[in-house]
């Protein structure tokens, strides 16, 4: 497993006055999400970052110490029903940025952010196959305030198969999918491997061995706990820690518990799995919030997020682990050029 030189400390990546909640709870533990899907919100249902489904409203987010969201650039099949095609993905883009713009508490993509005082933003694609035949696009990309490539949705794509094939596939990467991941590496990009099939995770953890290149799942849990093609087996989670990187939990029932509604006591052992296989550098938080799911009803949206830091206390977990997998852990993955704390 590669080394981490550093670890990070929220007191110092969040260095900017803290808002009012924080300042009346000098407990409550910052939070970066890798997985929101507030652009599928705005871009797609007409919601402001203000209010969106409510899972992820900005009051109630501010309340649950969010200080930092991964936001990913995903594209309904009703929108383009053969995929995403460039244009759909420009016109995401701009529409987001227009309303980080008009939001004031909402910083714009980017790292030098991240102590700003503001709601930090990061970009993802969930599902880049318009990028199939121009790679070199992703410069262009990562210049706005991309961090993470997604490769594939729920169906396999130009670039990779899926684990939501109805058909399995004979192949993980395409050849075209296994050169965007090179330049993705390249330039310093992270692969995330949720919603690949096992062939295409197998394929990219090849290449991120080959190239020192970093994945991360940032919304996927345990196939242990909760058998589902969309979550990971034992040996993948200690694979994507190996690289450096980070597995997000996420919210939705049905990644956590199977045949019955999930509870908050399942989230905690998800991320208590996850944290003896991967170890506590490598465990994040990927809600899946505002992605039409259905969280347990304990964490029904952003303001909860002090009782499941409560919840994994009780359960074992010191508060300096709860910090890392709150937002310290995403952050070194999302920044790795921001200064650590020794």
């Amino acid at each position: 497993m590669r080394k981490i030189v550093a670890i990070w400390g929220c007191g110092l990546l969040f260095s900017a006055p803290l808002g009012a909640r924080e300042a009346a709870d000098p407990g409550l533990i910052p939070v970066a999400d890798l997985h929101v899907d507030l652009s599928y919100e705005l871009n797609f249902k007409g919601k402001t970052f203000q209010h969106a489904s409510g899972q992820f409203a900005l009051d109630r987010a501010r309340k649950g110490g969010v200080r930092a969201v991964v936001l990913p650039l995903f594209i309904p099949h009703d929108v383009s029903p053969l995929g995403p095609r460039a244009q759909d993905l420009e016109a995401s883009y701009a529409h987001l940025l227009t309303a980080i713009r008009a939001t004031p508490d909402v910083a714009e993509p980017g790292c030098e952010h991240v102590a700003a005082g503001k709601l930090a933003t990061f970009l993802a694609f969930e599902g880049a196959g318009p990028l199939a035949q121009d790679p070199q696009a992703l410069a262009r990309w990562s210049a706005r305030g991309l961090r993470i490539v997604g490769l594939v949705h729920t169906s396999a794509n130009e670039l990779a198969s899926s684990s939501g094939d109805v058909d399995v596939k004979p192949y993980g990467l395409t050849e075209a999918g296994s050169a965007l991941v090179k330049q993705a590496f390249a330039l310093g990009l992270v692969i995330d491997v949720s919603h690949a099939s096992d062939r295409a995770v197998a394929d990219v953890l090849a290449l991120a061995h080959d190239g020192a290149g970093v994945v991360v799942a940032t919304h996927s849990n345990a196939r242990a706990l909760a058998d589902h093609a969309r979550n990971l087996t034992d040996a993948q989670i200690a694979a994507i820690a190996a690289t450096g990187g980070v597995i997000g939990v996420n919210f939705h029932s049905p990644f956590l518990a199977r045949g019955r509604a999930a509870t908050l006591a399942d989230v905690v052992k998800m991320t208590k799995h996850l944290y003896d296989v991967a170890g506590e550098d490598h465990v994040a938080i990927g809600s899946d919030f505002e992605g039409d799911i259905r969280p347990p009803p304990e964490l029904a949206d952003a303001s909860r997020f002090p009782r499941l830091a409560r919840a994994l206390e009780k359960a074992g977990l010191s508060r300096a682990a709860v910090r890392k997998i709150f937002a310290d852990n995403a952050l070194r993955v999302l920044c790795p050029k921001l200064p650590a704390q020794p």
